[in-house]
């Protein structure tokens, strides 16, 4: 019995230091999450989350390695409520909510709900983490989310929310923001540069009222921001390839091209007048023969479709097919003429330095080389703006 007390002792105080340096760190509030809105009411504080997910490195390292530390639990248990909600299970409302993109993402949020500041990423220096809340703690209530809720509509105060969602890659909230604003001021904000920025870069839905809009102006953009620009957005907003995967049907994991939602969507797009409507069902057939691996049949279409195609046209047919061709350098050989044929023919400033990387990977590469590490102009990355070499 006496011996059992004597390693009961000593595992108890070889356990003091794990048990301490716990409690030391970030104390982590439990209860919901309108409970927590409620407990920094009370508290006039804000809401530190830590969004996290199970499988997220950078998450559980900050978890071990930065969470506990004494220095970051005793400001951040100071100046905020915390709580750590994973993002893919009682989180995915929040996720939503507050456009979360990235793991982790830290949200500092007021007692009303608002993003105040927020952080993406792991941080391996307390100080580094410390400061990131330092600047929400100046921020306050006086967040750009809040501050457009409430009304503010100066001219540079939007321009700068937005570029703080463009930075963020927050596509969902700024194309939601951006609607709000042509709700309020009509669809000259498409004209304006910086906003149209935004729209091209953020901008999916086809049915939202601003879409719609775009289209009705589609001509005189086209004097404003060049016809390349606007005729590229078109593209983009419907003849996507996640427009094509909309087509499929799916049952688990398995999926089936569906003959009458392409149907429907042709008829919605011949109905509404899409500029360059044939041009683009094309190029959507084209997408679904690369997508299920008939590249024969796929570059026979567009031998056909590209016979006088212009130089942007080309170009984005190549870049697809040096997206999606996997495994057979033949018909990558094949598709390069595409882009040789849009290069000669003059293809668009911006297009200049992507289309020699477009043509140098079909033709060394008989699978796609184009890693995600930015966006490209001819399948851009919503959210992302292109990277600029």
């Amino acid at each position: 019995m006496y011996k059992l007390f004597l390693h009961f002792i000593l595992f108890f105080s070889l356990s003091l230091p794990a048990i301490a340096q716990e409690n030391e760190g970030i104390q982590f509030f439990h209860g919901t999450w309108e409970e927590g809105l409620q407990k920094a009411r009370q508290e006039n504080k804000l809401v530190f989350v830590d969004g996290f997910t199970v499988w997220c490195g950078p998450c559980a390292y900050m978890m071990k390695n930065v969470f506990p530390q004494k220095e970051v639990g005793d400001f951040y248990n100071r100046n905020f409520i915390c709580m750590k909600i994973d993002m893919e299970k009682e989180g995915k409302e929040l996720a939503k909510r507050y456009n979360v993109v990235a793991y982790p993402t830290f949200l500092f949020v007021t007692p009303e709900g608002y993003v105040a500041h927020r952080g993406m990423g792991g941080m391996k220096k307390a100080e580094d983490f410390i400061a990131l809340g330092k600047e929400a703690l100046k921020i306050g209530h006086n967040g750009h989310e809040e501050r457009f809720a409430k009304g503010e509509r100066n001219e540079a105060f939007l321009k700068e929310y937005f570029q703080e969602m463009l930075t963020l890659h927050l596509a969902d909230q700024a194309e939601t923001t951006l609607g709000q604003l042509y709700q309020e001021q009509g669809r000259k904000i498409l004209r304006d540069k910086d906003y149209w920025t935004v729209f091209d870069c953020c901008a999916e839905n086809t049915d939202s009222p601003l879409s719609l809009a775009f289209l009705k102006d589609y001509k005189k953009l086209c004097k404003i921001h060049g016809a390349f620009a606007v005729d590229q957005k078109t593209r983009n907003l419907y003849a996507s390839i996640s427009k094509v995967i909309d087509l499929y049907d799916r049952k688990g994991r398995k999926e089936e091209f569906s003959e009458e939602k392409k149907k429907e969507y042709f008829r919605l797009m011949e109905e509404r007048k899409v500029p360059n409507c044939a041009a683009l069902q094309q190029e959507i057939e084209f997408i679904y023969l690369l997508r299920s691996g008939k590249y024969g049949e796929a570059y026979a279409l567009g031998e056909k479709v590209l016979a006088n195609a212009d130089a942007r046209v080309l170009g984005n047919w190549a870049t697809l097919g040096e997206r999606m061709v996997r495994q057979n350098q033949a018909v990558r050989t094949q598709m390069a003429e595409w882009m040789k044929r849009a290069i000669e023919a003059g293809v668009d400033a911006s297009l200049q330095e992507e289309a020699q990387s477009v043509l140098n990977d079909l033709t060394t590469s008989a699978s796609p080389a184009y890693q995600k590490g930015g966006s490209r102009i001819t399948i851009p990355i919503r959210g992302y703006l292109p990277v600029k070499k």
